[in-house]
């Protein structure tokens, strides 16, 4: 007889009064207490609740994610699962989590060993055993147990998955990441050890993707052939006489039809579409919703540029690529030989929205030039991109002060020195950026004893691909700046590509740092491939992190994909091994589209917290759209969105030549089609260390939790500097941070979200700057807190302190 997975009722007490724990120091001594029998029931309360959540869902993957149904499954097929065993005593667990981050209480910050835990809340070996044996009678093979007894890992044919899951299992493809399965029915559990269970994941779906966005130097300079136009269209070279206008002709091409002025521009046909025009009846479509074009298609016109000439035009943009690597979005001003004289923008927008472009194009005047709007495409089964167009107008704006050229995409500066301009510019549309009142150390706050007095970081602060680490070190005032450079400690970086050690020493060498500390490589589920896309990732956050801890020892668990199950065994490894003290995280996907996925991240950094362990992830570089729903409705990333996580947004900001921060707003690239992540939970309900918060929703989870840089920064991989963005950048840079504080400190911050709250709480924008301006679709920065930058961004030794 089968049941479905649900949460047992019954509690059993734990035989020890946690409360014996008692004393403050880094290393704690574990309390002591009696195997449980059984699995213990989940809380009735505390501070962590989900809402709706099914155990052993089914995956609904979407975007980029999204995945093509080739039927059920053969029944010799194998099929790898994940099961995630119940803590015992949950209940009393989530009270002791809850302690060590209260400062009130004596049990603040004792955590638990690795023994300590395995004894008091981990499934008894004997209950493990019995899932494992249950499994064994089923026809699966057990792949890896760990010492934690938290997970188990197998293997068995689909029929034996379907049989004894009473699912089905079917194979699909997923897009670029090719062939995979998943389990299309709700799973149930055995009774024998239902109990015992509190979820399964068995699909390998890719549910999460990197958050580095490369900028790509020869898309966003001049000049640039635009290739894919190939010979030159009939009209490139007698264009001029016939339709150069000081105004665009057919603006809002109601002709119905690519004429009066307009023409077609690329190898792959452009269209009319009268599918939602901005206004009248038609616009243009460049593109399309259900594939991607072979090359480019576009459309072009003739214009001669008046005096103070400025371009305004609307676009509508849809597109299930993460960036540009492989297909974007494009508008140029183009010479009479199809060179880009100027790229107003190369994006991955999936706005689903009408927004509007301005630029100023007075540095053109009296020239005559092609203006272009178009895309370019790389056909994969399950890629779209697509971009509408309307209402172009290029005149003159008067004799006022023109506005700027496009800011969005950041500006490389030419030579690498101490004294730099800042490389990354605020987005086109943000309102007037707020003026942070520059924040001295602390007088009273020497360098702290437990520090070793390490030199500061005193590189360039940029070079001529972004910003560099003392950039960010002296602008946030990070603790390396007073002696404190994680010496002594340990982080660990979650991804799916292990690290070469020379692109470390490359940036290194560029930033101006010395590194102390060790980097080691942990292979998890064989690891892995270090030719992966994916490796500018591991480069950008093991740099970062290297460049402004430079003391700290850095664990790489390096996996074969960013699929559930790979993420899952790679956080549960480095929570059952107990060395690093932060694990980070720079990727993320849709939150509801594997709840397994969300349900069994969020239990073992429970399990981290408890062992003095944080989680910190990025949230996101889709805006408040990450599920691709054209914020319909807007949806948070996963696992940023895990209460046990600190979720970690973008800002943009600018720094005087002495690295003085000058200005700040939220992180946004459209020229990269980059917007930092947030938005409200709907599977976890608020967390009481959010409660009573101005401006937080109360309905789930809000994140972010605070902000950091994530637009420009320069990343050494594969020999060469690249400029990224994203919350890829912002989430290292937090355990960095957090790294510094437990060397200050002299111990474990653990789950520290409550205490980043009750800071805030205390002190308001003290130990924080407030960010005030920019949005990421949904939702707009605004005085105090706010779902595109949280807090706000730390003020790294003020906080560091105040902690």
């Amino acid at each position: 007889m089968h049941r479905p997975v649900r949460v047992a009722a019954s509690l059993l007490v734990l035989s020890v009064a946690l409360a014996a724990c008692g004393g403050h120091s880094a290393i704690p001594s574990a309390p002591t207490g009696s195997i449980p029998a059984a699995a213990g029931g989940a809380a009735s309360g505390g501070t962590i609740d989900s809402l709706h959540f099914v155990p052993g869902g089914v995956p609904h993957a979407a975007g980029i994610f999204a995945f093509s149904d080739m039927g059920r499954r053969a029944p010799s097929a194998p099929v790898k699962v994940a099961i995630l065993l119940k803590y015992n005593n949950q209940a009393q667990l989530d009270q002791l989590v809850s302690a060590q981050s209260n400062p009130a209480s004596g049990q603040y910050h004792q955590y638990l060993s690795n023994e300590a835990f395995n004894s008091m809340f981990a499934p008894t070996a004997q209950q493990e055993q019995a899932v494992a044996q249950s499994l064994r009678s089923a026809g699966f093979t057990i792949t890896h147990e760990y010492a934690n007894r938290t997970v188990i890992d197998a293997v068995a044919p689909t029929s034996a998955v379907e049989s004894l899951f009473k699912t089905r299992i079917h194979t699909v493809t997923q897009g670029k990441y090719g062939e995979r399965y998943l389990n299309t029915q709700v799973a149930t559990l055995p009774a024998t050890i239902a109990p015992l269970v509190k979820d399964v994941t068995m699909n390998d779906l890719v549910v999460a993707h990197t958050r580095a966005r490369v900028v790509t130097p020869g898309r966003h300079s001049a000049p640039r052939q635009l290739r894919a136009l190939g010979a030159p269209h009939p009209m490139m070279h007698g264009a001029f006489s016939a339709y150069a206008t000081n105004v665009v002709s057919n603006p809002g091409f109601e002709t119905g039809a690519i004429d009066s002025g307009w023409f077609q521009c690329g190898n792959a046909s452009a269209s009319i579409s009268t599918l939602h025009p901005h206004a009248g009846t038609y616009d243009q479509l460049s593109g399309m919703t259900n594939n991607e074009p072979n090359g480019d298609a576009g459309v072009c016109q003739a214009v001669t540029v008046p005096t103070n000439g400025t371009l305004t035009f609307w676009v509508y943009q849809q597109t299930n690529e993460v960036d540009t690597s492989y297909s974007w979005q494009e508008a140029d001003l183009l010479d009479s030989s199809g060179n880009v004289v100027q790229n107003f923008y190369t994006s991955a927008n999936n706005h689903a929205g009408w927004v509007q472009q301005s630029v100023n194009l007075s540095a053109y005047a009296g020239g005559s030039y092609y203006l272009y709007f178009g895309v370019h495409g790389s056909p994969y089964p399950g890629m779209y991109d697509a971009q509408y167009l309307d209402d172009v107008s290029l005149a003159n704006a008067g004799s006022s002060t023109p506005t700027p050229a496009p800011t969005a995409t950041p500006t490389p500066v030419s030579t690498p020195s101490p004294t730099p301009a800042p490389t990354a510019t605020p987005a086109p549309t943000a309102t007037p950026v707020s003026t942070p009142t520059p924040t001295a150390a602390p007088t009273s706050t020497p360098i702290a004893a437990n520090c070793t007095n390490a030199a500061a970081d005193n590189g360039p602060l940029s070079g001529a691909n972004g910003f560099l680490a003392t950039g960010v070190a002296k602008a946030f005032d990070f603790p390396v700046q007073h002696g404190c450079n994680g010496a002594g400690q340990t982080v660990a970086v979650e991804i799916d590509t292990p690290i070469n050690p020379s692109d470390v020493t490359g940036y290194l060498n560029a930033a101006g740092v010395t590194q102390t500390g060790s980097i080691t490589n942990v292979a998890v589920d064989g690891g892995g491939s270090a030719s992966s896309s994916d490796y500018v990732e591991t480069a950008l956050d093991v740099e970062t992190i290297s460049g402004l801890a430079p003391g700290a020892n850095i664990r790489v668990y390096n996996f074969p994909s960013l699929s559930s199950q790979s993420i899952e065994d790679g956080y549960n490894l480095a929570v059952s091994d107990g060395i690093a003290s932060v694990i980070n995280s720079s990727f993320g996907g849709c939150e509801t589209g594997d709840t397994a996925f969300t349900n069994t991240t969020n239990s073992i950094a429970e399990q981290a917290a408890a062992k003095g362990i944080t989680f910190a992830a990025s949230s996101g570089d889709s805006g408040s759209d990450e599920c691709g729903t054209g914020n319909n409705p807007p949806a948070p990333s996963s696992p940023a969105s895990d209460p046990y996580f600190v979720a970690v947004g973008a800002v943009n900001f600018t720094e005087s030549s002495s690295g003085t921060l000058s200005s700040i707003t939220a992180g946004v690239d459209s020229a990269n089609g980059f917007s930092s992540g947030g938005g409200v939970s709907t599977i976890f309900a608020l967390p009481s260390y959010q409660q009573g918060i101005a401006g937080v929703a109360t309905s789930g989870r809000n994140d972010p939790d605070i902000s950091l840089p994530g637009v420009g920064v320069m990343v050494y991989a594969n020999g060469t500097q690249q400029q990224v963005d994203g919350t890829s950048w912002s989430s290292p840079e937090f355990v960095a941070f957090m790294a510094e504080v437990n060397e200050l400190h002299n111990t474990h911050f653990g789950f520290i979200n409550p205490k980043l709250y009750s800071v805030f709480s205390t002190s308001g924008y003290t130990d924080y700057t407030d960010v005030t301006s920019g949005s990421n679709g949904a939702y707009s920065a605004v005085s105090g807190y706010d779902l595109v930058t949280g807090i706000g961004a730390p003020k790294g030794w003020a906080l560091a302190n105040a902690l």
